[in-house]
């Protein structure tokens, strides 16, 4: 069991998808493991987590499994994104890496 909150906090953040979606209404999922972990925030309102993160976090924090709150949306199939490493945009990436990142950083 967790001694501290910031404990709590960890062991949340490593139960949650890391999708980074902020449909929790937090601005990521460790701000939303902190919110849960001191009591701001429920267990249900993790949508990629769905009902088996659900179960997860109950476990973890000792609060009773609830359904996903749907004013957070609702639970989807899970999705896998594929990175051509190889394309066009990596191989120009390769040959000048800090011009790459300057310019990546300034599109933003």
């Amino acid at each position: 069991m967790p001694t501290t909150e910031d404990d709590l906090a960890r062991l949340i953040d490593a139960a949650l998808p890391q999708t980074q979606c902020t449909r929790c209404g937090y601005p990521d999922c460790a701000a939303y493991a902190r919110a849960v972990a001191c009591g701001e925030a429920g267990i249900n309102q993790c949508p990629p987590g769905g009902a088996e993160g659900i179960e997860r976090l109950a476990a973890i924090t000792g609060r009773p499994a609830l359904p996903l709150d749907p004013a957070h949306g609702a639970e989807g199939p899970l999705r896998l994104a594929l990175i051509d490493e190889a394309g066009a945009s990596a191989a120009r990436c390769a040959s000048r890496p800090a011009q790459s990142i300057a310019s990546s950083a300034r599109r933003r």
